[in-house]
């Protein structure tokens, strides 16, 4: 399975919104509920497949949490897997805008919401649109985590695959010396598409005010390059 890519690249936009990290840095300072964050991967991977044809990424995102459990936030990113080789279409940008509320039950965490993955652009007929919204579940333990998520259009442009679902279980420990050992495995159920699987293993440390991270990927897909075994560095920061 392929995300196909579609149009030429355009001009990202995420300027703008570090343009305005400062003020949401001084605002997290006085105990807002608005925080921020902004990051800088080496390869953009999702559900296991580069999304910037394994070139560097940069990310950025608002978010609002309320005492009460209801959030929001938009986080975007440079892509290039819609635009790679093609001429019909034009994007370089994904937008996430999501909504949800987060509690408690006893020791169980819980998360729910919606997630709209929108990509800025054109794309005349035949293509089908990749913009999607998904439902999810997540639902936490300790360092034990899993999230389910629903497709109710169809996903990331497959046409027909409303319905698809991905499955997300992970950990992450505390091994020492503020190092983190993340782990993550993901199941695609992709309508009318190959299933697949996704995993992640890596390590993670803030220094400096800086969270940096290293991270090998892999799937058990054997036709893509952008599937293919690698490792990811980034480097964030949250206001």
């Amino acid at each position: 399975m392929t995300r196909t890519a579609f149009a030429r690249k355009v001009a990202t936009p995420l300027v703008g919104l570090l343009a305005a990290l400062p003020f949401a840095a001084s605002v997290h300072a006085e105990d807002s509920p608005f925080t921020a964050n902004v990051g800088l991967v080496s390869d953009y991977a999702y559900r296991g497949y580069s999304q910037t044809d394994e070139r560097p990424a940069l990310q950025g995102g608002f978010d609002f949490a309320h005492d009460s459990g209801l959030y929001a936030g938009v986080w975007g990113s440079n892509v290039s897997w819609l635009s790679d080789g093609n001429s019909d279409v034009s994007n370089s940008l994904e937008l996430d805008i999501y909504g949800g509320y987060t509690g408690t039950v006893g020791a169980i965490g819980y998360d729910v919401g919606l997630l709209q993955y929108y990509y800025p652009g054109s794309y005349p007929k035949p293509y089908n649109s990749p913009n999607t919204l998904e439902g999810y579940l997540g639902l936490s333990w300790e360092f034990l985590s899993f999230k389910y998520s629903y497709a109710f259009t169809d996903l990331f442009g497959y046409d027909k695959s409303d319905g698809s679902q991905y499955y997300d279980l992970g950990a992450a420990v505390d091994v020492g010396y503020g190092i983190t050992l993340a782990a993550h495995v993901g199941y695609n159920d992709i309508k009318g598409q190959d299933d697949y699987t996704d995993w992640k293993l890596g390590l993670s440390k803030e220094y400096g005010g800086f969270n940096v991270g290293l991270h090998y990927v892999d799937t058990d897909v054997n036709n893509s390059d952008l599937a293919d075994e690698r490792v990811i560095l980034s480097v964030s920061k949250s206001f």
